[in-house]
């Protein structure tokens, strides 16, 4: 280890130290800490083809301790073994829960040896088709469920009578088993999540995909397969220090991306604080990192740097986290190779490589001797306040909450929660007041604790601090008062269109009602909700009164030279040609001139095969999720016949997203789809030769469109009431400090005499009138407050932000006559 240290950069002002390495550890596969601060790693040196039958193998879970504080391991116990392929553990209830597919271990130490006495089945149903698709990433989330990761392996199971099926995603279940659900769908193996400290859900996939942002849970779609993560990065390209970097495909990107822990402790200088994602990048002996910045509800992932990087063709990290120290820790699997798949063969790869047990290819070289763990510290990092909380009493553990280090958050939370520490409750009420990331974890310790009463709720969700208050959104529960709270809190139009999600979220969560959904339809007609992809995605998850839509309009064309009259050499200029499968090499992708073959203009595009084709010519263009679109084009068909035939699709989206087929011999005829797209980012349009088999003979396409179809909303004297709340008008009309209307104007019994009475101004007055009068009073001077020619009355907006003057619009709306 040292020797590949030498070869091994950092960035200025870090040094990297070795704190295990073999043959202590070998194949670290996974690795977290307990409330001691002690590491513990999962070895797996049966992964990935030896999979046993009976499932006794040679993984182990082994503790990791520094007894002498020098910065080395120099004690190893072994806690459990005999496992085979294990992929990662997380602390629970005394023990610890181990992913073990198809099963999920629950392992305790009943007598204080540091050995495993209890191991049970805590619940079954992982698939186990690739060892390298199935669970891993298991942490205790902000909101006290068990989080975790899955690939196209899948979940298929029952847990208390339930079917669950899911996969390629991010998931949760409860400690004990008796419950889990999917949360974040997305579109190949999952191997890495993390939470900045708001407890927003980020992840990584092994395929060119670095960092994911988990916006939605897919919970609220009941089942329905939309978008409830979206890739966030802006390169998918990492930046290796040597040229001598082993990949089998997507080459020089993160094609066996993994883990995705944030900056989230003192032990970082402030410009990566809870803003830097670290994503290992094994295939490039690299650890990377992006920069998350805040784009409207969601997030932008810029690529930066890495954060370590070396030259030893064996590097190769696949856990780094941030410790109880508050350090990087890195977990380095070491070994020359790394991908499962795509299988080599003579001419990729330069062997025909076969595929073991666990579908990974079998290749002699994959190491089962070396593996090292690494610290990367700052050099101005302070030292942990925390070492322990394995004895904490009551009063350090709310203390605790305070750490400038997430890991030691959680952990006293998790242990409050665990213990059913009543006695805290006083504490935990007080600190959830705050406006910072204790009174986050503050917030849920009491939900975890059953204590996340009313008025908690009602102070957090008016909290100063964004992260608090999306937080105190999403620990609301199902009931009527809940819903009510969200409403009061103003956070449906909140300005932090964070907070906005959250509470579109926990709108679409609530039990369905006609109150919701004019809700919903009324934010939706608002031009930042409408614009926005994920505020979209959330209100039509919600469900808007479709009753209030008289009609549709479509936007522009946005396809680029969707007539062909521009020519790049023998094609459209801004299209390419893609080709799926072929039996020949008989086919041609070409401008059309001749005018019989043109639908309008002076060129189409031919696709002609004589052999048979599945082709197609394509352009990429950039669509939002949630969002309602419509492709068209003209087809003309000569002598085809196989596969689909002519037609045109959404390449990713695939059958979800195609027109009518062509086929045999046609005039020219107008195709067109209207679909939901599910799927934001840069997508394909393409016009489609053969289609899921290959087809022959001749296509010409022409006069293409893809255009937004926008729903035109009726009109309704609620759509301004609804985003104002009249509970808190009320109280903004009577205590604001300088607002404060009532000195001058009388409601019932109370008031000045100065402007004129509100008793009834609902019912005299109609709605423009009364926002008229907020804003501009000068305008319209009330008879008998005429005299002096001035209104003493500021304008309400210089006074009010623009959710305060919709409050008091709601509350004005409500005083009419008897």
């Amino acid at each position: 280890p040292e020797e590949s240290m030498k070869y091994t950069q950092v960035p200025v002002g870090f040094r990297m130290e070795l704190f295990a390495s073999e043959p202590d550890v070998i194949n670290p596969i996974y690795m977290t800490w307990d409330e001691r601060g002690r590491l513990w790693v999962v070895e797996s040196v049966d992964y990935p083809n030896e999979f046993k039958d009976g499932r006794k193998g040679n993984d182990r879970i082994k503790i990791c301790e520094d007894t002498n504080g020098d910065g080395r391991a120099d004690k190893f116990t072994v806690f459990a073994d005999g496992f085979n392929i294990t992929t990662s553990m997380t602390f629970s209830r005394g023990g610890i829960i181990l992913a073990h597919a198809p099963d999920f271990y629950f392992l305790k130490d009943t007598d204080g040896d540091d050995k495993a006495d209890i191991r049970e089945v805590l619940f079954t149903g992982w698939g186990v088709g690739d060892t390298h698709a199935g669970p891993s990433n298991l942490r205790y989330g902000f909101d006290n469920w068990i989080y975790g990761t899955v690939g196209y392996a899948r979940f298929n199971g029952t847990i208390n009578g339930e079917k669950h099926n899911f996969g390629m995603g991010v998931f949760r279940f409860r400690s004990d088993g008796s419950d889990i659900e999917f949360l974040h769908q997305f579109n190949n193996n999952t191997w890495g999540m993390g939470f900045n400290s708001a407890g927003d859900v980020f992840g990584s996939t092994a395929n060119n995909n670095p960092t994911f942002y988990g916006g939605i849970p897919a919970t609220v779609y009941g089942g329905d397969k939309k978008m409830s993560a979206k890739m966030i990065a802006d390169s998918r390209y990492f930046h290796p220090i040597t040229p001598n970097i082993r990949q089998v495909d997507a080459f020089n990107a993160y094609t066996a991306g993994c883990g995705h822990a944030f900056a989230t402790s003192a032990g970082f200088p402030k410009k990566y604080r809870n803003s830097t994602a670290f994503i290992c990048g094994p295939t490039g002996n690299l650890l990377g990192t992006y920069r998350m910045e805040k784009k409207g509800a969601g997030y932008v992932a810029k690529n930066s740097f890495s954060f370590v990087a070396s030259a030893d063709e064996w590097f190769s990290p696949i856990v780094a986290e941030v410790g109880p120290d508050g350090h990087l820790w890195i977990a380095d699997w070491y070994n020359f190779i790394i991908q499962h798949n795509p299988t080599p063969s003579l001419g990729r790869g330069g062997y025909a490589a076969q595929r073991g047990r666990g579908n990974a290819h079998i290749n002699p070289n994959r190491d089962r001797q070396h593996g090292r763990i690494y610290r990367v510290i700052w050099d101005d990092a302070p030292k942990s306040k925390i070492k322990s909380l394995a004895k904490a009493k009551t009063k350090q553990l709310v203390a605790a909450l305070d750490s400038d280090n997430l890991f030691w958050r959680q952990t006293a939370q998790r242990l409050l929660v665990e213990g059913n520490d009543k006695n805290a409750i006083p504490a935990l009420r007080k600190r959830a007041l705050g406006q910072d990331a204790g009174a986050v974890h503050a917030l849920w310790t009491l939900e975890g604790l059953g204590a996340l009463d009313a008025e908690t709720k009602r102070t957090t969700l008016i909290s100063t601090d964004p992260a608090v208050k999306r937080n105190a959104i999403r620990a609301l529960g199902q009931a009527k008062d809940d819903e009510q709270l969200l409403y009061d809190s103003a956070t449906l139009a909140d300005a932090d269109l964070h907070v906005r999600l959250a509470a579109f979220v926990k709108l679409a969560q609530f039990p369905e009602s006609k109150t919701h959904q004019r809700a919903a339809t009324v934010l939706s007609q608002d031009k930042t909700n409408a614009e926005d992809e994920w505020l979209k995605l959330a209100l039509s998850a919600a469900g808007t009164d479709q009753s209030a839509i008289v009609g549709y309009e479509r936007g522009s064309n946005l396809l680029a030279n969707a007539s062909f009259e521009k020519a790049a050499g023998n094609l459209p200029a801004d299209w390419k040609v893609r080709t799926y499968s072929a039996k020949g090499s008989d086919v041609e992708h070409a401008i059309e001139t001749r005018k019989a073959y043109v639908h309008s203009g002076k060129s189409s595009v031919k696709i002609r095969s004589g052999n048979g084709h599945d082709t197609s010519v394509y352009t990429p263009v950039n669509l939002k999720s949630g969002t309602k679109y419509a492709l068209s084009a003209w087809i003309k068909t000569e002598g085809v016949n196989g596969g689909h035939g002519a037609l045109l699709n959404i390449h990713e989206l695939q059958h979800k997203a195609k027109t009518k087929a062509l086929q045999k011999t046609t005039d020219w005829q107008k195709v067109e789809i209207v679909f939901d797209n599910t799927q934001a980012g840069p997508l394909t349009v393409n016009c489609l030769f053969g289609g899921w088999g290959q087809a022959k003979g001749t296509a010409w396409f022409d006069d293409l469109s893809l255009q937004e179809v926008k729903p035109i909303y009726k009109k309704s004297a609620e759509q301004k009431e609804i985003l104002g709340l009249a509970k808190r008008g009320k109280d903004i009309f009577h205590k604001h400090a300088v607002a404060s209307c009532v000195r001058c104007h009388k409601v019932g019994n109370e008031g000045g005499v100065i402007g004129p009475t509100m008793d009834g101004i609902a019912s005299r007055k109609d709605r423009a009138y009364i926002y008229e009068s907020l804003i501009n009073p000068m305008a319209q001077l009330a008879e008998g407050f005429d005299q002096l020619g001035a209104s003493p009355m500021p304008p309400m907006n210089i006074l009010l932000n623009e959710e305060q003057l919709a409050d008091v619009m709601a509350y004005l709306m409500t005083l009419k006559e008897n």
